[in-house]
């Protein structure tokens, strides 16, 4: 059974996880704005000795390459690459929002984390996925989601971007849950080889144009 571990450092907080095939072994999270540097090797070290595990067994490393904070995505890059060059693995990089979902949906998936949410900016980090396939991560603004959500397109948001979008979707269902440091290897795991984005920090542009509802990629 593979062992896939996942760093996640793009958020207010340090996280690790460590995944056996789809279970998971450990799971470290430190609420922490600045630092990261300082914790993460210890955190790793932690999720290791937890489930007693030894470095040189990971088949897999992954880390989330943003969007979120740049400094804490960059120290979290930088380590996991060094962690899988040092362990003879190939890294793979992993955005916030596939995190969010955690886990490939049957239908389509329009992923929301809050970039901006004060009036007149309302923008959100948005990436549309289904299965495994997925958009690369964009700025969306509050008052094109009418145009990105139809009633098959499932939503998927942090706590924190609810008011924001009931204010233009009062009746779209929403599924609301955070991001965890364990949704970083979940993902990763599934990836193909062939479709591995590179662990480096992610820039997010305006989409250069609105989609029609239906295609979703």
């Amino acid at each position: 059974m593979s062992l896939s571990l996942g760093i996640h450092t793009a958020g207010p907080f340090c996280g690790v996880a460590l995944l056996e095939g789809d279970t998971l072994l450990a799971c470290r999270e430190e609420k922490m704005r600045r630092g990261h540097d300082q914790f993460l090797p210890g955190l790793v070290q932690s999720v290791l000795d937890e489930a007693g595990i030894a470095m040189g067994a990971i088949d897999r490393f992954s880390v989330c390459v943003g969007p979120g904070s740049f400094t804490g995505i960059r120290i979290g890059v930088a380590f996991a690459r060094g962690l899988a060059l040092a362990n003879g693995q190939q890294a793979f990089g992993i955005t916030s929002l596939e995190a969010l979902v955690s886990k490939p949906q049957d239908g389509p998936v329009l992923a929301l984390i809050p970039a901006k949410l004060r009036p007149p900016d309302q923008t959100f980090w948005a990436q549309r996925l289904q299965g495994t396939e997925r958009s690369e991560p964009f700025e969306l603004s509050a008052n094109d989601l009418t145009e990105y959500v139809s009633t098959d397109i499932s939503v998927v948001c942090t706590p924190d971007a609810v008011d924001t979008i009931r204010n233009f979707l009062p009746d779209q269902p929403l599924d609301v849950c955070e991001i965890t440091a364990a949704g970083v290897p979940r993902w990763a795991k599934l990836i193909h080889a062939d479709d591995i984005r590179a662990p480096s920090p992610l820039y997010v542009r305006d989409p250069d144009a609105i989609p029609a509802k239906s295609p979703l990629l």
